[in-house]
C-alpha cells in the first residue's frame, strides 16, 4: 500500500467514526433497554420527585437535559416527542420550549454533520446521474422542501436529519430552518407537558367512569395521544403545507412555461 493510499484510507475511518459512534450509541440504548423507561407513562410517576431535584440545581439540570436531549436525537433514538413534553413538565412551558428546542438543533446538527462527513464523499462519487439530479432539485428549493418535512409530523425527525445531509444542503440552511421548522410542534408538546399532571388525571377519571359504568376494556389512554390531537395533527399538516406552497409553484410556472414552448 502506498502513502498515498494509507493516508486515503485512514481520512475515510476518521470521516466514518463519528457516524460509526451513531450507530454504535443506538444499539446500546436498545440493548440496554433504555427506551422502555423514556415514556410518559413512567415519567408521571417519576414527576414528583424530578421537580424537586431541578428545583435544588435548576441550572445545572438545565444544561444536563438540553445536552441529554441532544445526545438522544443525535443518535436518532425513539421518543424525542415525550422528551419535549418532559421539558414542559420539568421547566414550565417557556424554559420547557427552549430546552427542547435547543437540544433538538444541537443534535440534529450533529447528526446532518456526521452523516455529511461520512456519506458525502462516497455518494457523490457513486450516486448516478438521476439521483444527482434529484439532489440538485432538493437543493434548489431546500428552504421550502426542509421547512415541509419540519412542520409536518409525519416525517421522522432523524430523516430529515440524514436527507438534509445526503442531499448536499448548506449547513447554514439546514440550521435556521430546523429551529423554525421545529418550533410549532415544541411549543405544542412543551405547553402540554406544563399541564401534564392535568393530562394524566383526566386520562385516568375517563378510564374510571368507564369502569363505573361497568364497561369492559377500560384503559386510560396515553398522555400522548391526548396531547396529540387530529386538531393539532391538521395545524401541523397545514402549516407544512404553506411551507411548501412556493415550491409547488414554482415547479407549476416552471411546466407551464414548458407547456407554452411547445
Amino acid at each position: 500500500m502506498t502513502s498515498g493510499d494509507h493516508n486515503h484510507t485512514s481520512n475515510a475511518w476518521r470521516r466514518m467514526a463519528p457516524l460509526a459512534f451513531v450507530a454504535l450509541a443506538l444499539v446500546a440504548f436498545f440493548v440496554l433497554g433504555l427506551h422502555r423507561w423514556l415514556t410518559l407513562d413512567r415519567f408521571v410517576d417519576s414527576h414528583a420527585a424530578l421537580r424537586a431535584l431541578i428545583s435544588a440545581h435548576r441550572v445545572a439540570a438545565f444544561a444536563s437535559f438540553v445536552i441529554g436531549y441532544a445526545l438522544f436525537v443525535a443518535i436518532s433514538a425513539p421518543g424525542a416527542t415525550a422528551l419535549t413534553v418532559a421539558a414542559g413538565a420539568l421547566f414550565g412551558w417557556a424554559q420547557g420550549l427552549i430546552a427542547g428546542a435547543l437540544g433538538a438543533t444541537l443534535g440534529a446538527c450533529a447528526l446532518f454533520l456526521a452523516a455529511r462527513s461520512a456519506l458525502g464523499p462516497w455518494l457523490v462519487a457513486r450516486a448516478g446521474p438521476k439521483f444527482n439530479r434529484l439532489r440538485l432539485s432538493f437543493c434548489a428549493d431546500a428552504i421550502g422542501y426542509l421547512l415541509f418535512l419540519r412542520l409536518s409530523p409525519l416525517f421522522p425527525f432523524w430523516f430529515v436529519n440524514l436527507a438534509a445531509a445526503l442531499a448536499g444542503v448548506r449547513f447554514r440552511t439546514f440550521l435556521w430552518t430546523t429551529v423554525v421548522g421545529i418550533l410549532p410542534a415544541t411549543a405544542v408538546f412543551a405547553v402540554a407537558g406544563a399541564s401534564l399532571e392535568q393530562i394524566a388525571a383526566a386520562a385516568e377519571a375517563t378510564r374510571q367512569a368507564c369502569q363505573a359504568a361497568g364497561r369492559d376494556g377500560c384503559q386510560a389512554p396515553p398522555p400522548l395521544s391526548a396531547i396529540l390531537t387530529p386538531q393539532i395533527l391538521v395545524l401541523l399538516v397545514g402549516l407544512s403545507l404553506v411551507a411548501l406552497a412556493p415550491v409547488l409553484a414554482k415547479k407549476w410556472r416552471a411546466a407551464r412555461k414548458g407547456d407554452q414552448a411547445q
